[in-house]
């Protein structure tokens, strides 16, 4: 009698130990809080709180990228802040390739720019221009522009150098922009993610190029910027092959408010200059993944504690991989879930359909491209490679 009562013991602490697994290490890519915040609810905050949960097949013969890395950015164009001053005597700006195009925009206090009134000389000699348009006919092309503002093209067959743009009206400050659609050279940056935690660091990577090769002697400086437009310099320094780098300290009070943040960068080598604008998800570490999960196999689902410093609607997203021919893990499907969560303590469900399941393909099985998503902010608050892998 006390051997059956050991070992029915002993069954039901395998089977609390099997009902609560540690999830498998994060990644060093993974996003990960180390501490949770307690915020407000937004004004506009997400009034659903009824459970929802779905879930649906794969192709598992189908690639599948679910973080690719952040697409780098590359720009041929730049602006400048000019006084009216300077520029009713004459800016100077270096083109790169024939048909370069100079938009020349007011502030609010400043006067308004005719195409026509618009020069551009080289060696003190006007030149020639291939087209003028004022703010009219820019909105009929599509483009955002006010009836305050100019662009002027430069011939296709204008040899790259100096030109010196004047207009003799002007009146306050302006901002002229710079676009070269023909030029080899432009610049190419990328952030090491496009999301990120507050507090959390991160890295942008530029490159100045001229056809595939950097351009020697590049420098440069870059802003960080708020959706609010509160803004940070950050400091660009070369690295050994040539490429500018910079770390991305992103404040730990950053806001809530929806919106991405934008890391501005400029740079030059010499007369040459290019500016270009990317953009990094920012989000406060409202809840997180308590670590663990609990696994029903005849229902092919997975309970995800939940720790939540903030109440709100929290949605979890994930990958079901199972084995199949030639002991291959492919991705057979995907679900989501998401319920109201009030501080503290709660759980969501990622249910799979074993009807989903690929003739030939089971267990083991594991579960990948885990998110927890804070949807009454709109922030993605934790983001897993993997985190489970069941054997049978």
């Amino acid at each position: 009698m006390r051997t059956i009562l050991a070992l029915a013991l002993l069954a039901a602490g395998l089977d609390a130990a099997a009902a609560e697994t540690p999830m498998l290490p994060p990644s060093a890519s993974d996003q990960v809080p180390r501490h949770l915040v307690t915020l407000a609810m937004p004004a506009r905050a997400v009034s659903e709180r009824a459970p929802v949960q779905f879930s649906w097949a794969l192709d598992p013969n189908a690639a599948i990228v679910a973080d690719p890395k952040p697409a780098a950015v590359e720009s041929r164009e730049y602006w400048q802040e000019v006084d009216g001053a300077d520029l009713q005597r004459g800016v100077g700006v270096t083109t790169t390739s024939p048909g370069a195009l100079i938009r020349v925009s007011p502030a609010a206090d400043a006067a308004k720019v005719s195409a026509d009134a618009v020069r551009v000389s080289r060696g003190g000699r006007e030149v020639a221009l291939a087209k003028r348009s004022g703010g009219e006919q820019l909105r009929a092309a599509g483009l955002a522009a006010n009836d305050r503002t100019a662009v002027v093209k430069l011939a296709e067959d204008a040899s790259p150098g100096r030109y010196d743009v004047r207009l003799a009206q002007a009146r306050g400050r302006y901002v002229m922009h710079v676009y070269e659609p023909r030029s080899e050279v432009r610049m190419r940056a990328a952030l090491s993610r496009d999301h990120a935690l507050a507090g959390e660091n991160g890295e942008i990577r530029v490159d100045l190029l001229r056809g595939d090769a950097r351009m020697k002697g590049a420098q440069g400086g870059a802003l960080l910027v708020s959706p609010s437009g509160r803004s940070w310099p950050l400091s660009l320094t070369a690295d050994g092959a040539g490429a500018l780098r910079a770390k991305v300290p992103l404040p730990a009070d950053a806001e809530s408010e929806p919106g991405l943040w934008e890391v501005q960068v400029f740079a030059n080598a010499g007369d040459v200059q290019r500016d270009v604008r990317t953009a990094i998800a920012v989000a406060q570490p409202t809840a997180k993944l308590d670590g663990s999960y609990r696994f029903d196999a005849a229902a092919l689902r997975f309970d995800l504690p939940v720790q939540a410093a903030s109440p709100g609607r929290y949605e979890v997203r994930g990958t079901l991989y199972a084995t199949g021919p030639g002991n291959a893990l492919r991705p057979v499907a995907i679900a989501h879930s998401a319920r109201w969560i009030e501080n503290g303590a709660g759980a969501v469900a990622l249910a799979f359909n074993r009807a989903d399941l690929p003739a030939g393909y089971g267990a083991p099985f594991e579960l990948r491209d885990v998110e927890l998503n804070d949807q009454t902010r709109l922030a993605p608050v934790e983001r897993r490679t993997r985190v489970a892998r069941i054997s049978r």
